[in-house]
């Protein structure tokens, strides 16, 4: 049952990550971009479907790859 959870957790975490990454990219290089405009909620269910989906599987990877380096940023300068 934790693992469950844990992978629950870790999930929304990661999409977390992903999507505020994702802002704070744009908002570095001065793209007009809202948190509701980067995250996998739709207007209108059906039609923008594939937006949402690929506005997710964008926040996964990139919060993956952003997590990732901390995690082995922190494991540096622990062991290191």
């Amino acid at each position: 049952m934790e693992d469950l959870l844990i992978l629950i957790l870790l999930r929304g975490l990661i999409r977390i990550i992903g999507q505020y990454t994702r802002y704070f990219f744009f908002w570095l290089i001065g793209k007009k971009r809202t948190l509701k405009s980067l995250s996998n909620i739709s207007k209108k269910e059906y039609k923008d479907l594939g937006k949402a989906l690929s506005q997710d599987f964008l926040n996964a990877i990139i919060g993956t790859i952003v997590l990732v380096a901390f995690i082995l940023i922190i494991v540096g300068i622990v062991f290191g």
